[in-house]
């Protein structure tokens, strides 16, 4: 258990380590590649470098969260003695579903917004590509970092060994300051927009939007555990803040207290053709309402 809380504290440490380490290394080449190296195009490389090197860490974080889950379930299924109370398809699902009148209309609603966030943040990250090379090669950053560099006088105290002179080490430290800024300005924008738009960024418990998934592949009811989907294994007791059973429109809907790893919703809904059958049947000793000022 202790090797487990320190892994786990290990893991959420190097989540938000890994930003201001990456932001330093790029920041060191930027610096090194413009005042050293003199070469005019190592702004755009090094831009273009860092923003895919980033997404690219931040799915692969992503593709590591899901593997856990699925070693998760499978460690799961080996222990588990008991069978299956309840298992239901993808036809359970959608007959239950062509009963509600509403359906269509929440998920044309939450279809709309994604695909206007989705928008919004494109247009951002290009206007930002934009923006921020433009002020990074002859802004306002710039002229702030070389101040700052002088000012100090850093060269004179930290002379690089690949300068020849105290001002030589002033300018990279200048450039330095210059792309510390840029990325971490940029990382900044990033984490705000994300957070705005209810999008997963650097963490795993975001909420994308009050609408609820709804399963509709597979879903298999033990009598300590629900797996979702196969892909997502809910484990008794689950903390809920609520739990809606709607037998006009068919389906049992919980919110979470808070969302799964790797999964950015708080509210699951489950149709079926008698919610309250399933619930009184399969359902309602899984569960645990909390207060929400608990």
């Amino acid at each position: 258990m202790f090797t487990q809380q320190n892994s786990t504290r290990g893991g959420k440490v190097l989540r938000y380590l890994w930003p201001i380490i990456f932001t330093i290394v790029f920041a060191v080449v930027g610096a090194w590649g413009g005042n050293i190296a003199h070469e005019t195009s190592i702004t755009y490389v090094i831009v273009i470098a860092y923003l895919a090197i980033f997404f690219g860490i931040v799915i692969v974080m992503g593709i590591r969260s899901t593997r856990t889950r699925f070693r998760e379930i499978e460690e799961y299924m080996k222990v588990s003695k008991t069978g299956a109370v309840e298992k239901l398809t993808r036809d359970d699902f959608m007959k239950a579903m062509e009963k509600d009148p509403e359906y269509m209309q929440e998920t044309n609603k939450f279809v709309k917004s994604q695909m206007k966030n989705m928008v919004v943040l494109m247009v951002v990250l290009i206007g930002l590509l934009m923006l921020y090379t433009y002020v990074l090669s002859g802004g306002p950053f710039i002229s702030l970092a070389k101040y700052i560099s002088n000012t100090v006088n850093i060269g004179y105290y930290l002379k690089p060994w690949f300068t020849q002179t105290i001002e030589e080490a002033n300018l990279f430290y200048a450039y330095f300051i210059d792309y510390l800024i840029y990325f971490g300005v940029f990382f900044v924008l990033m984490y705000v927009i994300f957070r705005v738009m209810r999008m997963p960024f650097m963490t795993t418990s975001v909420q994308i939007s009050n609408f609820p998934y709804t399963i509709n592949k597979e879903l298999i009811i033990f009598k300590d555990a629900m797996l979702i989907d196969g892909m997502y294994l809910l484990k008794s007791p689950i903390p809920v803040k609520q739990v809606i059973i709607n037998e006009k429109r068919r389906f049992v809907e919980f919110e979470l207290v808070k969302p799964l790893p790797g999964f950015p919703y708080s509210k699951i809904r489950i149709y079926h053709k008698s919610p309250r059958e399933l619930w009184d049947k399969a359902m309602k000793n899984l569960f645990r309402v909390e207060s929400e000022n608990k």
